[in-house]
């Protein structure tokens, strides 16, 4: 990964923060508050820490990764938030509050947005596989996403739910064990469309 693809995948990660959660607020909100939120800085640290992962000079690589890992604790420590630099995320990750968030070294599409308290992880009996998460994935408050399922493109996981079977593409799922409410889900069309302006 070069430097530049880093760069420009940070700013898809804050152009879909500022898309959805901070259009309507002032231009400093957008501009400079948005670089202090929790959730931010939390995910500019894991996209830092995935680029030096494919990092090719050995002394710079070393001195970086030590930086990482200082930023990393930090983030852990203070946030609540852990993010491993193996997790491949693509364009637009957003994390909306912080604490109590875990991500496993999986990998999701574009447009995937966090809440707080959200965790995704594996289940005992399944090699430790997480799940695999597609584009424009929507994790509310307190979901849990555990074991080898795959969660498909354009799905809204609701607040507080159980996820540990595979969900379709187009879906809303919500409650323990969670259930789909609707196999009509659009929410990242509908957002661009101008329908609802924050969650």
């Amino acid at each position: 990964m070069k430097f530049a693809e880093m760069i420009s995948l940070m700013k898809s990660d804050i152009q879909l923060k500022q898309l959805w959660f901070l259009k309507n607020d002032s231009w400093f909100v957008r501009n400079v508050r948005v670089y202090l939120e929790p959730g931010t800085i939390a995910v500019i640290v894991y996209r830092f820490g995935h680029w030096v992962r494919y990092l090719k000079i050995p002394v710079l690589k070393q001195l970086l990764l030590l930086i990482y890992a200082i930023a990393k604790t930090a983030v852990v420590i203070a946030f609540g938030i852990y993010i491993p630099s193996r997790l491949k995320v693509g364009r637009g990750f957003a994390i909306h509050n912080f604490s109590g968030i875990f991500l496993p070294p999986t990998t999701a599409g574009d447009n995937f947005i966090v809440f707080q308290n959200v965790t995704v992880g594996h289940l005992r009996g399944q090699g430790g596989r997480p799940p695999k998460i597609g584009n424009n994935v929507f994790l509310g408050a307190g979901a849990k996403v555990l074991g080898d399922i795959r969660i498909g493109n354009n799905v809204v996981i609701g607040a507080n739910s159980l996820v540990i079977n595979d969900v379709e593409d187009n879906c809303t799922v919500i409650g323990v064990p969670a259930r789909v409410v609707s196999r009509d889900t659009n929410w990242i069309g509908e957002k661009l469309e101008g329908k609802g302006d924050h969650w």
